[in-house]
């Protein structure tokens, strides 16, 4: 999806965690009697992600991140969200536990979860924490501020070209702590092929 790879610092998506992590923030925004838009899932991966790694030293997901227009994206979930169906062969994947519902009078989708899966078999406690108080922030914030909060990331700064909207450029991991880390995200990506 992004059009520059750092490779250095490229990890390997567990697509496991990430149908989990989606599931989780999911069903909790319906607990909370909230729904949730394509927008609203992406940003919370790239809050609770950034902050699992600054505290616990690992993402939620092991995905990737692009800067696009209205921030930072994963690049797998993003694939899934879109139902890319290239990606969910990529994964072995025939299905997905949610569905797309289009909002009426809106290019909005919300995804309402419908099969029983248990995110607590694939996050830790500390994930669900983070995805939960992740999912806070991006319920309590308009899109406004949840863009003006992500795109002030120096990740998303140093990543971002700006010639266009449909522009998609690799941030680099070493740059989602809050200390420049570079040797940290290379044994990350090295890691990430056996999560």
């Amino acid at each position: 999806m992004c059009n520059a790879n750092q490779e250095q610092d490229k990890m390997r998506p567990n697509v496991d965690r990430i149908l989990a992590a989606l599931y989780f923030v999911m069903g909790e925004a319906q607990r909370r009697g909230r729904k949730v838009s394509q927008y609203d899932l992406v940003k919370t991966l790239f809050l609770a992600d950034r902050a699992h790694l600054n505290e616990w030293g690992r993402p939620v997901t092991y995905d990737n991140y692009c800067a696009m227009l209205h921030g930072p994206v994963p690049s797998l979930t993003y694939d899934l969200l879109k139902g890319n169906e290239k990606a969910m062969r990529d994964h072995h994947l025939h299905g997905l536990p949610w569905k797309s519902v289009p909002h009426i009078n809106s290019t909005k989708h919300f995804f309402p979860v419908d099969e029983a899966l248990d995110p607590q078999d694939f996050l830790s406690e500390s994930d669900i924490e983070v995805l939960a108080n992740s999912l806070g922030v991006v319920l309590s914030l308009g899109f406004g501020q949840i863009r003006r909060l992500t795109h002030e990331d120096p990740a998303y700064v140093d990543a971002w070209r700006g010639d266009g909207d449909r522009a998609a450029y690799a941030m680099k991991l070493g740059l989602l702590f809050d200390e420049p880390n570079f040797e940290q995200a290379a044994t990350l990506a090295e890691y990430s092929s056996y999560v």
